[in-house]
């Protein structure tokens, strides 16, 4: 039976779809609102559980950050016959996008280097259709303000997202005036690549987060907004993922 080189598991492991999220605590949680939840042995911190929801089987595993080390997870997934992908977890967010809301992707731009070996053109595909408009409906379902657009993709967070020091501020003013002209909802370090990872695999594929940085003022969601926003999150991917 075929299994996965850094994962470390087998087509028996894993369900039809999976949830990847960045912070490895994200799964813990996760795992409370699965049936019959099997954690799987940890390798390279590549935490991981499987089980069902709404009696389907599903996968959730945590990346940690980048674009690289998330298209390894995606890409071994996919090749041991997971069909669906979302990445759920945070963002930082553009107007008109308020703390909290949730943040669902469309089209990309790409500013990551891990795209160019999946596709030519790393700015022409999109997240996928079906699972955003699934993504629709079970946020109608709910109270969660959802926001669909174009989510950028940087590799270098201190360098193009967030200054820490003012030769760097130049910089990130300078994106952050690109951004708004490109009309982003969004700004991460994955979505780009594993869009077009999943292109190139033929695997559906978005990115549901929740606003929790202000791109403009650097303000971040208080914490306990971000635990009521984190369950509504975990609850309305599982429930559009489930659905196809």
């Amino acid at each position: 039976m075929k299994s996965a080189w850094y994962l470390g598991y087998s087509q028996a492991d894993v369900g039809d779809s999976a949830l990847l999220a960045g912070d490895p605590d994200r799964v813990d949680r996760i795992a409370l609102l699965l049936d019959d939840a099997r954690p799987m042995p940890v390798k390279r911190g590549l935490k991981s559980v499987t089980g069902t929801y709404a009696g389907k089987k599903v996968t959730a595993v945590a990346f940690g950050m980048g674009a690289p080390i998330a298209t390894v997870v995606l890409h071994e997934l996919a090749d041991l016959g997971v069909k669906s992908f979302m990445r759920i977890g945070t963002a930082m967010y553009f107007a008109p996008v308020a703390p909290g809301d949730f943040v669902l992707s469309d089209r990309i731009a790409c500013f990551e280097g891990t795209s160019r070996s999946y596709v030519d053109d790393v700015e022409a595909q999109r997240a996928d259709a079906g699972l955003n408009r699934a993504v629709a409906t079970a946020v109608a379902a709910g109270d969660a303000k959802l926001h669909t657009g174009t989510f950028a993709t940087f590799d270098a967070f201190y360098r193009d997202m967030f200054a820490l020091d003012a030769q760097t501020q130049a910089r990130v003013d300078a994106n952050r005036t690109m951004l708004a002209e490109r009309g982003v909802v969004a700004a991460d370090m994955e979505t780009s690549a594993l869009v077009n990872a999943a292109a190139a695999l033929d695997v559906r594929f978005t990115s549901l987060c929740v606003g929790t940085v202000d791109g403009v003022t650097r303000a971040k969601l208080e914490p306990e907004a971000m635990a009521a926003a984190e369950h509504r999150l975990f609850t309305t991917a599982l429930n559009a993922i489930t659905s196809l």
